[in-house]
């Protein structure tokens, strides 16, 4: 059987680009914004499968087995993870949802609809991909068990801590798990459902989508095309290369509203950051943790547990809470208001640092839980029959919404309008022979000689030509 090319638009800069045949060991990355298009292994739906039953078995393992024990001042005490229902649906049945969701349930809908889908013929639905979707997105085992983690070296200053069969379950099944996280994308639910390229036959490689109709959803990446489009006018009555945004268009795969670009992600990602910088004041101020002992209450908030952390010799943990609770809620924050000023009035010069610095707030966001997962660890773990007792505070809930606002304005910030800005501050896209878009760091007429001169216009023409026959073929619709 003959290797056959195809053809992909980079979610990243919206450029069409067409990938070799696929060769295991070898990865594939945007020629223009350098972000990765293929891995170097692919990992059928099978395996996928058999990975996630076992990662099911270990999930309910951790479940129904003892996870450790504790012993100070002669008194032991036992727990399982079922323990953390127990103890938070008591006062804080709010942070039990979240942890449950977060970390038990998310997983296991993950696993068993890909289980479904292979072993059981299950018929893939956008209600079952959307639920796959979600999932995908909230899903925090391994932030979970850093948090265990980080909770241990706590509790280790004191009491004695032992380890049980619960615990080295929950260890294989966080490390299956994220196996199964960073192989089992949601486009591949998505794909099953309907193909997403066969606007893409006859596209241009080289060029943008959005200079040649085409529309990627944001939400599941079906690529489609709008036939009703047209050309703006510059004021020397010159075609540009960009075109007008025209009101949305429903993804015929997910129903999903969608255009060119999303406009309106600058106003949806202000109002979440300002309700996270709202919402992130009190979580500072108010207690996190409360410590009880021998009848006497002493509230401490995350610089207050970074301190004593840090005066108790732990340094490594210290620093850990510090960033993970205190610089990367601040820093994303700022990197995805820096992200929309470069995109909104931004700069001349090649946006692909940019891109970098987007993805990285990506996938850093989710990690400011950890802090949350540590508390509620140690408010299961540490009761120690009236002497010393660990409990939630308000702050915590705070916290927590402040991590989910950052990490939803993230998901609505439109990453190719970066590339949209930086290609606007020239009359035409300028592309060189491999079809990638020339640096403009330095000025254009500097870098450009004539050959390349030539390759502008002739792009540029091909542009305009592909645009007449695509529009002479299709229609406008009204």
């Amino acid at each position: 059987m003959q290797k056959t090319k195809s053809k992909l638009l980079c979610r990243s800069c919206d450029l069409v680009v067409q990938l070799p045949p696929y060769k295991k060991g070898y990865s594939c990355i945007c020629p223009q914004c350098k972000s990765s298009l293929r891995s170097a292994n692919k990992v059928s739906l099978e395996n996928l499968a058999i990975v996630s039953i076992a990662s099911v078995i270990m999930l309910f393992t951790s479940l129904t087995l003892p996870f450790m024990s504790i012993s100070s001042y002669g008194i032991s005490q036992s727990m399982s993870l079922t323990s953390i229902v127990t103890i938070l649906r008591r006062d804080w049945s709010l942070l039990m949802y979240l942890c449950i969701l977060f970390t038990f349930l998310c997983p296991l809908v993950m696993h068993l609809i890909v289980i479904g889908i292979v072993f059981f013929k299950l018929t893939v639905t956008r209600r079952i991909a959307n639920i796959y979707s979600f999932c995908h997105l909230f899903c925090m085992v391994d932030v979970f068990i850093l948090g265990v983690i980080v909770s241990l070296v706590k509790l280790v200053a004191l009491a004695n801590v032992d380890f049980h069969s619960g615990f080295y379950s929950a260890i294989l099944f966080a490390i299956l798990m994220v196996w199964c996280y960073s192989k089992g994308s949601p486009y591949t639910i998505w794909n099953l459902l309907q193909r997403h390229d066969n606007e893409l036959k006859y596209a241009h490689i080289g060029m943008r989508g959005i200079d040649q109709g085409l529309i990627m959803c944001r939400h599941c990446g079906m690529v489609y095309k709008r036939k009703k489009r047209a050309l703006s006018k510059d004021s020397n009555q010159q075609y540009t290369d960009s075109y007008l945004y025209q009101g949305a268009v429903h993804c015929p795969r997910c129903n999903h509203a969608n255009d060119y670009r999303a406009i309106s992600c600058y106003q949806k990602t202000i109002a979440l950051l300002l309700s996270a910088v709202i919402i992130y004041v009190p979580s500072n101020i108010y207690p996190i943790m409360v410590t009880e002992y021998l009848g006497t209450a002493v509230g401490s908030n995350i610089i207050d547990g970074v301190i004593s952390l840090w005066g108790m010799n732990s340094y490594f943990v210290a620093m850990v809470i510090f960033i993970a609770s205190i610089c990367i809620p601040m820093l994303k924050i700022l990197c995805i208001l820096w992200l929309m000023y470069a995109s909104k009035y931004g700069f001349k010069r090649n946006p692909s640092k940019y891109n970098k610095l987007y993805r990285i707030v990506l996938f850093i966001g989710r990690w400011s839980m950890i802090d949350v997962f540590v508390v509620i660890i140690m408010s299961t773990v540490v009761r120690m029959s009236g002497l010393l007792t660990i409990s939630p505070g308000i702050a915590i809930v705070f916290f927590s919404f402040t991590v989910l606002l950052t990490m939803l304005a993230a998901e609505e910030y439109d990453e190719r309008l970066l590339w949209d800005h930086a290609l606007s501050t020239r009359s035409h896209t300028l592309l060189d022979e491999e079809g990638r878009v020339i640096n403009d760091d330095k000025d254009s007429d500097a870098i450009l000689n004539s050959n390349a001169k030539e390759l502008l216009i002739k792009n540029y023409e091909r542009l305009k030509g592909s645009i007449t026959k695509q529009d002479s073929e299709h229609p406008t619709e009204e």
